[in-house]
C-alpha cells in the first residue's frame, strides 16, 4: 500500500509542469537554488546596510540606500567581522596618491634654481648657487634627485645656466653625470638670503637711537 502511494506521487510530480518550482526556501527568484554556491556568488556583490523601501507615497529612509532583497546572513557576518575592510582601501590609495603628490611637488620646488643663483651678467653659478647644487646631488633622494632650473624669457640666458650647471657638475665629486638637467617654468616662493639679509641690516640702520624721557620732580623716588 506505501509503495503504491509513493509511485502516485511520483506520476504526479512528473505531470506537473517544468515552471511549477517550489519557492522559498528551495528556490530564490531568479531560479537559483538556496544555499548552493551559484546562489552565494550572486549575492556576493550586493551592498551591505539597510535597504531603501518606499511605503506611503515617502522612500524610507529618506537618504539614499541600496535597494533591493537584503544580504544573506553569512554576507552580513562577513561585512561585520572583517569592518571597515575593504571600503577603507580606496580612501587610504587616495589619501597616499594626494600626499605622494604633495611630497613629489616639494622635491621638484627644493631642487629648483633661481635668478639669484646665478649671476645676472654671465649666467654663471654664483656661491649660492653651487652650494645648492651641491646640495642637490649629496642630500636628495635618487628618487627625487634631478637639476630644475626656472626658465627665463631669454633662451640663450637660459642655455648659459644649463652650460654652467652641467660644468660645474662634473667638478663635484661624487656626482651623477647622467643627471637630469631641466627647464621649468617656476618662480620663487620666498626671498634669497643676501636679500633677507639686506632688509634687516637696513632696518637696523635706519632704526632711529632710543631717547630717554625726562625725569618729572615726583618721579625722581620711582626710578625702579
Amino acid at each position: 500500500m506505501a509503495i503504491r502511494r509513493r509511485m502516485i506521487a511520483l506520476l504526479v510530480l512528473a505531470a506537473l509542469p517544468q515552471s511549477a518550482q517550489a519557492d522559498w526556501p528551495f528556490w530564490a527568484n531568479d531560479g537559483v537554488r538556496r544555499g548552493t554556491r551559484e546562489y552565494y556568488e550572486t549575492k556576493a556583490a550586493d551592498p551591505p546596510g539597510a535597504r531603501q523601501h518606499y511605503k506611503a507615497g515617502k522612500f524610507w529612509p529618506v537618504e539614499p540606500r541600496p535597494t533591493g532583497p537584503s544580504q544573506t546572513f553569512i554576507h552580513k557576518y562577513h561585512h561585520t567581522h572583517y569592518w571597515p575592510q575593504p571600503y577603507v582601501c580606496l580612501d587610504r590609495e587616495n589619501t597616499h596618491a594626494i600626499l605622494n603628490s604633495q611630497v613629489s611637488n616639494g622635491w621638484i620646488d627644493a631642487t629648483t634654481m633661481y635668478d639669484y643663483h646665478f649671476d645676472a651678467a654671465t649666467g654663471e653659478l654664483n656661491s649660492h648657487g653651487q652650494h645648492h647644487l651641491a646640495w642637490i646631488v649629496t642630500h636628495v633622494p635618487a628618487e627625487y634627485r634631478q637639476v630644475n632650473l626656472a626658465q627665463g624669457i631669454d633662451p640663450i640666458i637660459n642655455s648659459e645656466r644649463v652650460r654652467s650647471v652641467e660644468q660645474y657638475l662634473t667638478r663635484l665629486p661624487g656626482a651623477d653625470r647622467s643627471l637630469i638637467v631641466q627647464m621649468r617654468v617656476s618662480d620663487p616662493n620666498g626671498r634669497p638670503a643676501g636679500e633677507v639679509q639686506r632688509i634687516f641690516k637696513a632696518a637696523q640702520e635706519n632704526a632711529p637711537p632710543p631717547i630717554l624721557s625726562k625725569l618729572t620732580a615726583g618721579d625722581e623716588g620711582n626710578t625702579n
